[in-house]
């Protein structure tokens, strides 16, 4: 077993930056398989992608266009009052939980342009995919032992939705991600009969108009390596208890 650093505070972390942890629960998550599942994205009619050529003029880090974007895409989607400096101190705040994150000065036109274009492309976008579902801002992550809970982008019933806002494919991290929502989800709800679990994930680039749609079960049936769900969670209790043992 690779080993780990602890603690975590986000299961984000563990899918981003530890693969140690996901090699042993999803062994068959392979640059080809990755491949294959982004060889299955989509774009919506709703939207368009926006141009490469103007983002890559824009003064803003793109982690912060991003953070900005999807706050006001909740707005939108929480009919909230579009107030700039509310959304841009909501933004700051949650990137400064991860990073040591600061706004420029001064917003360019420019920059509040493309922050419209794709917080409007994300909200569009989640209205198109739920079909008239209704949609959940930040649903619940359960946490597990040093894992803590967390919460994910959006879900309308029955899948839980994640937004990456780069001009890259979706990577093996972005999949684990997911992966690893559900998986804690599915573990919780085994002592909740109450709580729901998803069946389906979407990784959703708003800035590319591209998506990716996975049944939870049927990926997890191609990268756990034969086990059945339960027994990857068992494994991932495991995995979690032997870590935090290791430091005692």
């Amino acid at each position: 077993m690779r080993f780990l650093r602890l603690p975590f505070t986000d299961p984000r972390t563990l899918a981003r930056d530890i693969p140690g942890v996901s090699e042993i629960l999803f062994p068959g998550l392979v640059s080809g398989l990755v491949a294959g599942l982004n060889q299955t994205r989509m774009e919506l009619e709703s939207i368009s992608a926006l141009s490469e050529v103007i983002l890559s003029r824009m003064s803003l880090d793109p982690s912060m266009l991003y953070e900005i974007a999807v706050v006001r895409a909740e707005f939108l989607l929480g009919g909230r009052e579009l107030v700039e400096k509310d959304y841009l101190a909501e933004a700051l705040k949650r990137q400064s939980r991860f990073f040591d994150a600061q706004l420029p000065s001064i917003l360019t036109e420019q920059d509040k342009r493309l922050i419209e274009s794709v917080a409007s492309n994300l909200a569009l976008g989640l209205i198109e995919l739920a079909n008239g579902k209704d949609i959940t801002i930040a649903p619940s992550i359960a946490g597990l032992e040093w894992i803590s809970s967390s919460h994910g982008d959006f879900c309308f019933e029955g899948c839980l939705i994640e937004v990456k806002c780069t001009n890259k494919n979706f990577s093996a991290s972005d999949y684990r991600q997911v992966l690893l929502y559900w998986l804690l989800n599915f573990s919780y709800s085994l002592g909740s009969p109450n709580v729901a679990t998803w069946k389906y994930g979407i990784i959703f680039n708003p800035r590319k108009n591209k998506y990716v749609r996975v049944d939870f079960e049927e990926l997890h049936r191609l990268v756990a390596g034969g086990r059945n769900v339960i027994e990857t969670v068992e494994l991932l209790q495991n995995t979690v208890l032997s870590a935090r043992a290791k430091l005692n």
